[in-house]
């Protein structure tokens, strides 16, 4: 069992070295923003700009770590999956993905974003399919 978890442990942790690409990602703008979904407030352009920076850094980290789960030999790509959906940075990021994505889907099926926002937004459409395509390795 601890030779499947250290076998494990490079994909798991090269996540960690995924910062350079999703630098932008910031917890306390999440969390802001989530807190104004949340709350139901009102959400402005600058607001759903940012929303988009954010989904967008954090597809990118998610894209990346599935990405190296999904080469490893089947043997010990359950175990770093677990290992890695356990890790309080990918639940973090996971769960604001999960509000701010809700959020933005719901503002571009009711016209809400601006013309710039919604380009931006459906560019995002490439690291879904992305993760979608390594996560069906699993």
């Amino acid at each position: 069992m601890y030779i499947l978890i250290l076998a494990a442990a490079p994909a798991v942790f090269s996540c960690s070295e995924s910062k350079r690409i999703a630098a932008e990602y910031d917890s306390d703008t999440c969390r802001e923003l989530a807190v104004k979904v949340e709350r139901r407030d009102s959400l402005s352009q600058d607001d759903y700009r940012l929303m988009i920076e954010q989904d967008k850094a954090i597809l990118q980290y998610l894209v990346n770590c599935s990405k190296g789960i999904s080469e490893m030999p089947d043997s010990t790509r359950m175990t770093a999956w677990k290992a890695l959906t356990s890790e309080p940075e990918y639940l973090e990021k996971f769960g604001y993905m999960f509000t701010l994505g809700s959020s933005l889907y719901q503002a571009d099926n009711s016209g809400r974003l601006d013309q710039k926002n919604t380009e931006a937004y459906h560019e995002l459409d490439r690291y879904n399919e992305e993760l979608a395509e390594y996560s069906d390795r699993y």
